[in-house]
């Protein structure tokens, strides 16, 4: 695996730049990671608040990439110029963000339908950060095929590279992955493709780089913040995973959430965050969520956690993996 790149995706809410901080402590695996987005906004000069994520004079164990969302080019050329005064030379631009709101705005994937504006934002990127302006997209909002005649826009410009999600912006996470259709993405393009999407097990690693044996690239976020092992795993460590790590890991987390934010609200909303994707590949982690869930104070989120380890039951067994050799749908909500 030491010849390709694993990227830890921009989960919002969940990979910020505390959990990363803590994950880098207990796990390894990650070669790079992509911020949560920075919402562009206009004027001469970015707020502070809305760099807090990328401050480069706090620690960033996982080398960082920050996100952007919008769709104002000028308010781009300010916001990476920012950037490029605090020492990146890297920034990605969000074209894939599938929630209903921001799409209607014209953002996100919403701003992959507005071929106009997608120029002259790539047109900006592009000038403001040369050589290391990249661009994340999906497949298109409600047709797979929207991604493809996209290409065309996508090769006028010097990006680092195309990060392509296998879903429409209307399936959210659900549904079947569009492995076909992203092969054709993946052929018109003339830039470096990152594939982001379904990376659960080694086994789905392992079937992707047999389809695309020309990608180096992968980018993993849901599967991540389900297993925080993945990465290690992806990179071929067979090595049983260790209650004993994770619970480290967890209380970890919660402790440093504690000394962060004031009061037990925010800290819960956090953990209950985590834990939704955590439950999925855990033996009784269904239960042990709806506990989490209903979770009012901290003492009654630990006690849920404390059973759960107390009864020791690991993992779940890895799946088979989808056959990417087709558009096959895994199950609804699946991480």
């Amino acid at each position: 695996m030491s010849a390709h790149q694993l990227i830890l995706a921009p989960l919002r809410g969940v990979t910020i730049r505390l959990y990363r901080e803590v994950w880098a402590r207990h796990f390894s695996g990650l070669d790079l990671a992509v911020s949560p987005f920075i919402p562009l906004v206009t004027g001469s000069r970015v707020k502070p608040g809305l760099l807090t994520e990328v401050v480069p004079t706090l620690p960033h164990s996982i080398p960082l990439v920050p996100q952007v969302i919008g769709r104002d080019p000028a308010a781009l050329s300010v916001m990476l110029k920012t950037l490029r005064d605090l020492g990146y030379t890297r920034a990605d631009l969000n074209a894939g963000c599938p929630w209903p709101m921001v799409v209607r705005r014209g953002r996100g994937a919403g701003l992959a339908n507005r071929p106009a504006d997608l120029r002259q934002m790539l047109a900006s990127g592009c000038q403001a950060m040369p050589d290391g302006f990249s661009v994340k997209l999906r497949l298109g909002i409600d047709s797979p095929d929207s991604l493809l005649q996209l290409m065309p826009l996508l090769n006028e410009f010097p990006l680092h590279e195309v990060v392509i999600h296998p879903r429409t912006a209307r399936q959210m996470y659900d549904g079947s992955a569009h492995i076909g259709h992203f092969a054709a993405a993946f052929a018109a393009c003339r830039h470096p493709v990152v594939y982001n999407g379904d990376i659960r097990t080694p086994a789905d690693l392992t079937a992707l780089q047999q389809r695309f044996p020309t990608i180096t690239r992968w980018m993993i976020g849901r599967g991540v913040a389900a297993d925080p092992f993945l990465p290690a795993r992806l990179c071929g460590d067979t090595t049983p995973r260790d209650l004993t790590r994770l619970r480290a890991f967890l209380d970890d987390l919660l402790d440093t959430n504690c000394a962060t934010l004031s009061g037990q609200r925010p800290v819960l909303g956090r953990m209950k965050e985590l834990w939704y994707y955590m439950a999925q590949p855990l033996r009784g982690g269904a239960q042990t969520l709806k506990r989490i869930q209903h979770s009012a104070t901290l003492d009654e989120y630990r006690c849920a956690v404390d059973d759960w380890f107390a009864a020791t039951p690991g993992w779940k067994p890895d799946t088979n993996g989808i056959d990417w050799t087709t558009d096959t749908p895994p199950k609804t909500g699946e991480y």
